[in-house]
């Protein structure tokens, strides 16, 4: 079959994105990605084995006009392409791949990585909110097979467009890798301080502003940012008012295949999504998960799907995000039990054998089988 992946970022930031491809590809399906150009994106992906089709944009800062931009593009880029089965990327390309899949009769596959209509951004703009889910309610209803990343946002799925179609998990577990000092990007690191390490998008809500408040509070521990976002600048402005810009280091995003060794050189590794969202409430990113196998243990939110593995696997410790005391009391017991700390650190590594993208690439060479072809 010739499956047609569509992602409105960089293909190299998209772990799940290219693990989905290589899988597919394992399984003789003829692959071709959609997703958008960067100038430096190409240099983090070698060995290509699929179709890429890169696509332009020049609004990279976001906003209605990208949006409305990136779907025209999609859309003449789709007409002129030979598929069987569309893999669409989030809601924000929905609307272009829903109209491809009805215009050349082709089964449509939405791949929720988040829940929509749940999303912090759109508890600050209202209207926005209102036109994207009624967006993703008319095409959902083209849709052939939806999958998300944890059981429940499936069920928010489930129960909001009272769906009849298949709704499956697919975790965002990378392929196993043992981190290696020769793919990794250098970070600051002391041993005289314990290096705490966020990798992602600086968003509201997940737990960056506590976060670093947190760090201000324990003498002994610095904190490294890898990533970029709307929260950028203000992060910058707090660590300055907080004076611990000597604490606290800002790194752009580096591409996917470089994270966990990259990760590996840090002690810790944050995830401390606030619940302020049904979204976040039920979050379970891919960085977790890129922690764990770079064998480092977690500080993150109690929330139900972090609670779970780090209590089944005990490589980490859980918190209330939205307390500032407790995060930093949690690193000051941290940072004075080292040997917790090498507990889960080798705790994390066995977990790593387990928590791999292998297993789950089995369900869904299963979902392309059972989709129909038109």
């Amino acid at each position: 079959m010739n499956i047609l992946h569509i992602t409105i970022n960089p293909i190299s930031l998209e772990r799940r994105i290219l693990n989905q491809v290589r899988s597919a590809i394992q399984h003789s399906h003829v692959v071709s990605v959609m997703y958008q150009e960067e100038s430096s994106e190409d240099s983090g992906i070698t060995n290509r084995d699929y179709t890429p089709i890169p696509l332009r944009t020049p609004f990279h800062k976001g906003g209605p006009l990208k949006f409305m931009y990136y779907n025209w593009k999609v859309l003449r880029a789709g007409l002129n392409h030979e598929f069987d089965i569309i893999h669409a990327h989030d809601l924000w390309i929905l609307p272009a791949a829903t109209i491809l899949s009805i215009w050349k009769k082709k089964a449509l596959l939405y791949d929720a990585h988040e829940y929509y209509p749940g999303l912090e951004i759109f508890t600050r703009r209202k209207i926005r909110k209102l036109l994207w889910t009624w967006s993703e309610k008319i095409c959902i209803r083209r849709v052939e097979n939806l999958i998300t990343v944890s059981e429940p946002l499936g069920q928010l799925y489930r129960n909001r467009y009272h769906l009849s179609i298949s709704v499956d998990v697919i975790l965002n577990l990378p392929a196993y890798e043992t981190p290696s000092p020769t793919k990794a990007v250098k970070i600051p690191v002391s041993d005289d301080m314990l290096t705490v390490l966020y990798q992602g998008h600086f968003r509201p809500g997940r737990g960056l502003i506590n976060l670093i408040e947190a760090i201000a509070r324990v003498e002994d521990i610095q904190l490294v940012l890898i990533g970029g976002g709307e929260l950028e600048s203000e992060l910058k402005k707090l660590t300055h008012n907080l004076n611990i810009e000597n604490r606290v280091s800002f790194m752009p995003y580096i591409p996917t295949d470089q994270l966990i060794s990259t990760a590996a050189q840090a002690d810790i590794g944050a995830v401390l999504f606030e619940p302020g969202s049904q979204n976040y409430a039920h979050a379970l990113p891919n960085k977790f998960f890129e922690y764990v196998m770079a064998g480092l243990p977690v500080l993150a939110s109690n929330i139900d799907t972090l609670d779970h593995y780090v209590n089944k696997y005990n490589f980490g410790i859980t918190t209330n995000p939205n307390d500032v005391q407790s995060i930093s009391d949690c690193l000051a017991g941290i940072s004075d039990n080292r040997n917790q700390l090498q507990i889960w650190h080798n705790n994390a590594l066995s977990a790593a054998r387990e928590l791999i993208w292998e297993n789950e690439a089995e369900k869904l060479t299963n979902i392309y089988d059972n989709l129909k072809i038109k």
